[in-house]
């Protein structure tokens, strides 16, 4: 693949977790990891290493989130370096950092960056937003439609959109 072509679609995503969601991340990640290696990750110093380990890419490291990493994450969405937003964090549980949390939902909201707090806005992200068009299946897809049309045009049948 084109290089220049590959940097120009990545995403810049910055992915939250909270300690008791690391099973579901290590999941999330891995059936992911064909999406997700083709962006620029950047997780809190806790999340990293999860990551890294699944993934096999590097990821950048924000300080841990009780020596700021919050905050720098915030500097990023600020200064527009984060596109998409994912938290895998326990909402009915009270945390400290709560109020943190909070600030880096109303920042990205206020700076227009999608945000998936749950597995449905996650899927609908990874599935739209993130997947390339240029996947197998896709590519195979679109070749069989392709041969189709090509197919009712040489015998001259002009195919109903209603009987595909």
């Amino acid at each position: 693949m084109n290089k220049k072509i590959k940097e120009k679609a990545a995403k810049r995503i910055a992915i939250v977790a909270d300690d008791n969601k690391r099973t579901e991340l290590i999941e999330w990640s891995y059936f992911n990891k064909d999406i997700l290696e083709q962006h620029e990750l950047t997780a809190i110093s806790e999340t990293v290493e999860v990551l890294e380990g699944t993934l096999s890419v590097p990821v950048k490291k924000l300080f841990t989130r009780n020596t700021g990493g919050y905050e720098q994450l915030a500097g990023l969405i600020e200064t527009h370096k984060i596109d998409i937003l994912f938290f895998f964090a326990e909402p009915a549980v009270e945390k400290e950092k709560d109020n943190d949390l909070k600030k880096l939902l109303v920042l990205a909201s206020k700076h227009n960056i999608m945000i998936a707090c749950n597995e449905i806005t996650t899927e609908l992200l990874m599935g739209t937003v993130l997947k390339k068009e240029t996947d197998a299946s896709t590519r195979g897809y679109r070749r069989l439609i392709k041969q189709t049309i090509s197919f009712f045009n040489h015998l001259a049948i002009k195919p109903s959109l209603a009987a595909m």
